[in-house]
């Protein structure tokens, strides 16, 4: 029987494709503009208020339609607890780098960022989870490389803020594909751990009018909670899809995020663009191209032999 393109991919690899995209779609286009609305409030304030508003949000969807029992075993497991902890460190730092990144009119760094993620995950599946790369997939990592050592030295600078937000997204993502805990419970806990430091904190901004929340305007305020909304939505679907594909797909897929950004930060929040930066572009896609092009091939084989 010959196969069609609807037949090839199985339904688990299709759905990690389409979750994953629909968590790169939504992180790239609405989020800097969101973010870009709270400019006006300090960073640290705005990534804790984050943590809150988004355990609070989970806690009362997974009361109302799931339960939290999954949640409760996480504390019964150390090996959880601590990676889950880390996560959750790494998931705050990203968030500040990026949030940064906006209010100091910056997305294209945070693109930047974003677009050393991807490689650096495919490096990391290949060193830590032995996944194997063919021809096509070196040569497209290599082109990857080339593109972001070209804009480094471009940069003539250290860039430390696109280091941050691509290294810890990274390694987020390689953490959580190492334990079997439901994404919702997983961001549940994550976002446990940030309220913890964040209430004590914000309390205190409270008492000593320093605070943000309810004290500028109502625009404000309700965009601070609304951080919970925002940050559940692509989260939950990233990491569901890292269920049912390779953690180098995810991180070639989720470089429509970034490419987002980019269109976002020239395009609606009038940024100039580098040449470098539109070179270094172009020579990431084509890598993706021929990385997406391959994994495609593989599945081709792997469903013939089936």
């Amino acid at each position: 029987m010959k196969l069609t393109q609807h037949n090839l991919l199985s339904n688990n690899f299709s759905k990690g494709v389409l979750l994953t995209c629909i968590a790169s779609v939504f992180w790239g286009l609405p989020q800097p503009l969101f973010f870009n609305e709270l400019n006006h409030v300090n960073t640290i304030e705005v990534v804790l208020h984050r943590g809150f508003w988004s355990f609070l949000f989970l806690f009362l969807i997974l009361c109302l339609f799931s339960n939290l029992t999954e949640f409760v075993q996480i504390f019964k497991s150390k090996k959880k607890l601590f990676i889950l902890t880390i996560t959750a460190t790494l998931i705050a730092s990203n968030w500040g780098g990026f949030i940064f990144a906006v209010g100091q009119e910056r997305v294209q760094d945070a693109s930047m960022g974003y677009f050393i993620t991807p490689m650096i995950s495919i490096i990391l599946g290949y060193l830590f989870l032995n996944k194997k790369l063919s021809l096509i997939k070196i040569f497209s990592v290599f082109l990857m490389i080339f593109a972001i050592i070209f804009l480094f030295i471009n940069l003539n600078k250290i860039p430390y803020l696109i280091l941050l937000i691509g290294a810890t997204w990274a390694i987020y993502g390689l953490l959580r594909k190492q334990i079997n805990v439901s994404p919702s419970i997983g961001l549940l806990y994550e976002s446990f751990v940030i309220t913890l430091i964040s209430l004590p904190y914000l309390i205190y901004l409270f008492v000593n009018s320093e605070s943000s929340f309810l004290t500028v305007d109502y625009k404000t305020t309700l965009f601070l909670i609304l951080t919970g909304a925002v940050t559940i939505f692509p989260l939950f679907f990233f990491n569901s899809g890292l269920k049912y594909i390779q953690l180098g797909l995810a991180g070639v897929l989720f470089y429509l995020a970034p490419s987002f950004h980019f269109i976002t930060s020239v395009f609606i929040l009038g940024e100039n663009i580098l040449s470098s930066k539109l070179i270094s572009f172009i020579i990431i896609w084509i890598g993706i191209i021929l990385y997406i092009y391959s994994t495609f091939k593989e599945r081709v084989i792997e469903n013939k032999t089936q």
